[in-house]
């Protein structure tokens, strides 16, 4: 049986992987992807010679703790794999794994490091070809080298756009513009009261500054208090990218479209364990609970990066960290003192960059700038659900059962039941029961968890 199975090879798995390896445990790392890295080192094809690949500055620290989790022979590494099961069983748990490897494995301990995915966000014509998410956009330039297509517009709240739209210049795209909801004004509000302290750590506010600057000097346009409102099709594709600003609607050409409103926890696993959730934040979805040490509510489970709330890869190294520490200490690998030592250094880390994450948080906010979908707009793609018809069974409900959940509305009307699982949906469900009712979306709680977590072939599933 393996001491440690550590779900995700972003920068908290890794992480987490030093501290356990170090302290003599047997770990194993699964992640979906063929290569570690995750989604902010999306590695290319081990076959691909990239110049300069992720050559940033503020990447060194994460390629120097690649460099040492690759070159590690003690890491049993499993590439190509799903988790889409997990079960505590007396003392130790049980994993069902799909893709290159199948089966199940046993594990003492179990660290979820699953991170994040792109919010979708529905609004007329987001299902068009060329409309993608910025996170999709990014990882076929990270992972392949490829721009997805040009002219490409970058539209939403979020500022990672505009690390998007450097990297997308740095690859010879043409970026016609950058759209975005907030005006200059409200963003430096929001930013304001985090700043004192984000200044202590100045690193990415440099980045975002150096960012603005290349791409006003490479004459793309930033327009700010510019909302979305659509997307124009032609040809059955993408062709144009609709906006209100200054008090009209105009249009833009577009052959794609990175939306960018935001992300959400990793929280299947997690959920269907049983552990603790909480609704994240502002832009939403679900965030486990944890303790100082990352323990979550079931004994013997951590969670660590995006799954505890989205903060970035520095935190999500620091808290691999903690994580990693604490199942060495939890497994009598690592004596309590110098454990409490170390793990004290990584928490006073971890706390210096919580200003920052604040301040991205607040000005990122999309909760004040949603598109309007209309009833025909698809919210669930999945199954073709539109707006009208979940509002229709929202009202149904509300007559006969008013406290329905979001199970309750998915099990009348099937939203949250494609190939997604309601990763795409599940949130602006659960947002709109919320503001029916009046309530906080924790009031509502999540989809019931099931097995399966991730689709997985016939063939796994007779085995």
């Amino acid at each position: 049986m393996i001491d440690v199975a550590i779900i995700g090879g972003g920068p908290a798995g890794q992480a987490a992987a030093r501290e356990t390896l170090n302290a003599g445990l047997s770990t194993i790392m699964l992640d979906e992807q063929a290569r570690p890295g995750g989604q902010i080192l999306r590695q290319p094809p081990a076959s691909f010679g990239v110049k300069g690949w992720m050559a940033g500055r503020l990447y060194r620290p994460l390629r120097r703790l690649l460099a040492r989790t690759e070159a590690d022979p003690r890491l049993d590494w499993r590439g190509g794999t799903s988790v889409v099961g997990i079960e505590r069983i007396e003392d130790h748990f049980r994993l069902t794994l799909s893709g290159a490897t199948s089966g199940t494995l046993p594990a003492r301990r179990v660290l979820i490091a699953a991170g994040c995915y792109d919010m979708p966000v529905a609004m007329p014509g987001w299902t068009l070809p060329g409309v993608m998410s910025a996170g999709a956009v990014q990882t076929m330039l990270k992972g392949q080298q490829v721009v997805a297509g040009q002219p490409i517009v970058l539209l939403g709240s979020h500022p990672l756009l505009l690390v998007l739209a450097v990297q997308l210049l740095d690859a010879g795209a043409d970026v016609a513009a950058i759209l975005m909801p907030q005006t200059y004004g409200q963003m430096t509000l929001a930013a304001l009261p985090y700043l004192p302290g984000a200044s202590l750590s100045p690193g990415p506010l440099i980045a975002a500054g150096a960012a603005m600057l290349r791409l006003r000097r490479a004459g793309v346009a930033m327009m700010m208090g510019a909302r979305p409102v659509g997307f124009a099709g032609k040809d059955g594709r993408l062709d144009a990218v609709d906006y209100a600003w200054a008090g009209q609607v105009r249009r833009i050409k577009a052959q794609v479209a990175a939306v960018g409103y935001g992300v959400l926890p990793q929280s299947d696993l997690p959920r269907q364990i049983g552990a603790a959730v909480r609704w994240a934040m502002p832009a939403g979805g679900w965030e486990t609970l944890c303790d100082g040490a990352m323990r979550s509510s079931v004994p013997g489970l951590y969670v660590a990066g995006e799954t505890t709330g989205v903060a970035g890869a520095d935190a999500a190294m620091a808290e691999g960290e903690i994580a990693g520490i604490a199942i060495a200490m939890d497994a009598a690998a690592l004596p309590a003192a110098p454990a409490s030592r170390r793990m004290a250094k990584a928490s006073a880390r971890r706390a210096r960059l919580q200003p920052f994450i604040e301040l991205l948080r607040a000005v990122a906010d999309p909760s004040p700038f949603w598109p309007q979908a209309t009833p025909e707009t698809l919210l669930c793609r999945c199954e073709d659900i539109s707006v009208a018809q979940v509002e229709a069974t929202m009202a149904t409900l509300a007559q006969h059962s008013p406290g329905a959940d979001a199970s309750a509305i998915k099990h009348r009307c099937r939203i949250g039941m494609g190939l997604c699982q309601g990763r795409s949906c599940e949130h602006a469900l659960v947002r709109r029961i919320a503001a029916a009712r009046g309530c906080d979306p924790d009031e509502i709680g999540p989809f019931r968890p099931r097995f399966p977590a991730r689709p997985m072939p016939i063939d796994e599933i007779l085995d």
